[in-house]
């Protein structure tokens, strides 16, 4: 979930994962502690949206580097499962509404310095992919965040393999810590929240910036060994490096978003013509903080365009003040948004978590029973789909303690319209 501002007087950590939600830089991608007042900020807010010129980006790969595609990553690790849904964890979803369900190997299921957030997908040469954001933690932030490409056609030869590509960007830190840092890209040091994909791109939520632009036919091939693992950049000698990581995407433009921070989740629309966003504030945030969602009109670059842009204030009655808090994933279809929502004051089968259906004008969400630490959304309308996944490693779950299960799990979109 997007690092926590829980807002009041002061900011509650003890209840949600993450720590303080940073402030991240738009040129730089680091981040910085956010000190904005959270009333100031809710005022803020509700000022005029607007979307600046989209900013390219991408001078600093334009020479010296040679592209790979998504079809030409060497796929490393193997994810388990399937249409058996029995081989997930399904914490509360009916047995019905069950689709698929795909579990990380070992190391991914447990890890503790990466966290998924974000996910979509896309079709190329007639493979199936899945792509997830991940943020670092736990002492290994330098590294910053990746996306993991995932093959999910039961007839393709490398089915539910996966690799992971570090996100990369231009500007070089002047005082790295906890590697050796060359020229050329550095880290995307940024909470990575959802993404979504459009035209052979992929547009990730960016905490307090808006959008980062990344272009799937850019992947680029580094090195990697023993002696590379503190390493990232490229070296005097024309060596790439990307602490081991074997693939790295680098960020080729972003756009600028005002007044609609803090951006948890991003996901295009049914119809293929909006970005729509969602403001994460949790549960136990001030009541005077009315979490939005906003939708942005793109061009057929999938730019996003500073007119027409559309704002709904969900309802839920499940908190005190009425509003949709906790929002995680976004997905919209006419005049109705899904929302994954997390920290519930009200458990259902062991999770604090809901899938709620909004149709603009409501006084009330229909919501429906959904995992403990859930996250973005996505429809693969060709199956009637909906995918989404759990971002908690095994123990982390406050709540479900060791029943936790990180994974990816596809519902019938059908029984939640």
């Amino acid at each position: 979930m997007i690092q926590k501002q829980t807002l009041g007087l002061i900011l509650i950590l003890a209840a949600m994962s993450g720590g303080c939600k940073k402030n991240e830089l738009a040129t730089t991608g680091t981040a910085v502690e956010d000190s904005t007042d959270p009333k100031l900020k809710a005022a803020t807010a509700a000022a005029s949206v607007s979307v600046n010129s989209y900013v390219n980006t991408s001078s600093y790969i334009n020479s010296g580097f040679s592209f790979l595609n998504p079809a030409q990553v060497n796929k490393n690790r193997q994810a388990i499962g399937g249409s058996a849904y029995t081989q997930v964890y399904g914490f509360n979803i009916p047995e019905e509404n069950r689709v698929r369900g795909i579990r990380w190997n070992t190391d991914d299921e447990t890890t503790a310095i990466w966290r998924p957030q974000g996910i979509t997908g896309f079709t190329k040469d007639g493979v199936r992919y899945l792509l997830v954001s991940w943020y670092a933690r736990n002492g290994a932030e330098h590294k910053g965040s990746r996306i993991t490409l995932i093959d999910i056609s039961p007839s393709s030869s490398t089915y539910l393999t996966y690799r992971h590509i570090l996100l990369v960007q231009a500007d070089i830190p002047t005082s790295p810590t906890g590697y050796t840092q060359y020229g050329s890209y550095a880290p995307l040091k940024v909470h990575a929240g959802g993404i979504a994909y459009f035209k052979g791109k992929v547009y990730l939520s960016s905490t307090s910036l808006g959008v980062r632009v990344f272009d799937l036919d850019k992947i680029i091939e580094v090195s990697t060994g023993d002696n590379t693992s503190s390493k990232c950049g490229k070296d005097a000698n024309g060596n790439l490096f990307a602490f081991n990581y074997r693939y790295i995407l680098p960020q080729v433009g972003y756009q600028k978003i005002n007044n609609a921070s803090p951006f948890s989740t991003i996901q295009i629309n049914d119809e293929g013509t909006q970005f729509w966003t969602g403001q994460y504030y949790a549960g136990s945030a001030d009541p005077s903080i009315v979490p939005k969602i906003f939708g942005f009109p793109i061009d057929t670059e999938g730019k996003l365009q500073n007119a027409g842009i559309v704002t709904v204030t969900p309802k839920n009655s499940l908190f005190a003040d009425n509003h949709a808090h906790g929002i995680q994933g976004v997905f919209r279809k006419g005049n109705r948004t899904w929302l994954s929502c997390t920290g519930s004051p009200s458990d259902s089968y062991g999770s604090s978590a809901r899938l709620a259906r909004y149709t603009d004008g409501a006084d009330n969400t229909v919501r429906y029973r959904w995992p403990y630490g859930a996250e973005s959304l996505y429809h693969e309308a060709k199956y009637g789909y909906l995918w989404s996944l759990t971002e908690f490693e095994p123990n982390a779950g406050a709540k479900n303690g060791s029943q936790v299960n990180r994974c990816i799990f596809a519902v019938d979109f059908s029984k939640y319209e």
